[in-house]
């Protein structure tokens, strides 16, 4: 029989997944799918700014914004030797088996070196390793006999910042009194992240060798009970010598694995290329608010105005591998195919949507260029429930 802490915590983690088909803000809206771990959670991106020619915006292959596909260099410079790279890869596959055994050891040996507290029934320290992510994230109990309460850790071990789905400050932010974040610096000399509030922790570390760690400490499970644990009290000393723990690393990728990432970086233009490319077909242009570029998504935010009329734009850009499809992709319940000035076939969306602080009218297009990346645009008019006036026209 299932252990019902175990059956509860997946439950939770499985509604949490759910999250891009919930209603939300519009601020959510745009910011939830950057946050999901790929393949795992809906992308809520990009959509169409389709004024006379501006869908040429969102087909950037065809106007010769995309970079080139670099040339693959000759077979003999890109491969190990293969007795080698066999070897390489048979080590990764081994820390890999014993990754879990690992993570276990090293918040036993930091958190709880008598073994008396930490509860590992929530499942093990599993590797997502998809194209674009490679880590892991857990949350593990903190149980003392006789006490009828329950803390926990979260902790997520991930080979980029960007590609993490938590940051020092987020897990505790719709708290009464959320967890404050301040720069601290670490026995090795290093800077990190760390917020308390109570006893309830945050803590964020970018290690040298890129992979970034994030761990946050509440004395209440939440989801196991809401009674708290009596005793459960992590120090900074505690968190600072896990972080720095020279075993504290995820196994490496096989070498097919890094091939797979490799082809997923320089695929997108550079950002002023593509305001460059906004300002020629939108009067205005667009004003550039935020910035999201990771391996395979690029994502650039930003505002247009023309005389009373703002909107919100969001250019992105997928590489073939993670593209999503066009009703994903726009976070709207559905597209129709549309022809684009170039004779290209496209997806479309138009209407008003309704968010937890209001209505917001939409309009978006996708469009897959010939090597397989996904182009999107959106615009946004927060608060109108139509078109208004002065608007960018579909046309």
């Amino acid at each position: 029989m299932i252990d019902e802490q175990l059956l509860l915590d997946r439950l939770t983690d499985a509604a949490a997944a759910q999250d891009g088909l919930l209603p939300r803000a519009v601020a959510d809206d745009l910011a939830a799918g950057r946050r999901r771990l790929r393949s795992r959670r809906l992308l809520t991106g990009g959509t169409a700014m389709l004024a006379a020619g501006a869908v040429a915006v969102a087909v950037f292959g065809m106007n010769g914004v995309v970079k080139e596909a670099a040339p693959e260099p000759p077979l003999a410079t890109q491969q190990a030797p293969v007795d080698a790279q066999a070897a390489e890869d048979a080590a990764a596959v081994t820390k890999t088996q014993g990754f879990d055994k690992l993570m276990k050891g090293l918040m036993s040996k930091h958190f709880d070196p008598a073994k008396k507290h930490l509860n590992f029934t929530t499942g093990p320290f599993d590797l997502d390793t998809q194209l674009g992510h490679h880590g892991t994230q857990r949350k593990v109990g903190w149980n003392t006999k006789g006490d009828q309460g329950q803390g926990m850790f979260l902790i997520e071990l991930s080979s980029s910042a960007k590609a993490a789905d938590n940051t020092c400050g987020s897990f505790f932010e719709s708290e009464t009194k959320p967890v404050s974040c301040q720069q601290v610096t670490l026995p090795n000399g290093l800077t990190a992240m760390l917020g308390r509030q109570g006893r309830m922790i945050e803590f964020s570390y970018l290690q040298p060798d890129g992979e970034y760690l994030y761990v946050a400490v509440d004395p209440v499970f939440r989801n196991n009970t809401m009674r708290p644990s009596s005793d459960m009290a992590i120090s900074d000393e505690q968190l600072f010598a896990f972080a720095t723990d020279p075993a504290l690393s995820l196994p490496p990728l096989t070498s097919e694995q890094q091939a797979q990432e490799d082809r997923l970086q320089d695929f997108a233009p550079a950002t002023d290329q593509i305001v460059v490319a906004t300002a020629q077909h939108l009067p205005g242009g667009m004003k550039v608010t935020g910035v999201e570029n990771r391996g395979g998504e690029l994502f650039v935010f930003g505002t247009w105005t023309r005389g009373a009329v703002t909107a919100t734009l969001e250019v992105g850009l997928d590489a073939a591998p993670l593209a999503s499809e066009c009703k994903a992709q726009l976070s709207v319940p559905s597209c129709v195919p549309v022809t684009l000035p170039n004779g290209a076939q496209g997806e479309y969306h138009e209407g008003a949507r309704a968010y937890q602080d209001g209505p917001s009218y939409v309009m978006g297009v996708t469009y897959r260029q010939p090597d397989g990346d996904l182009a999107s645009v959106r615009v946004l008019y927060v608060g109108k429930s139509k078109r208004p006036a002065g608007a960018i026209a579909k046309e």
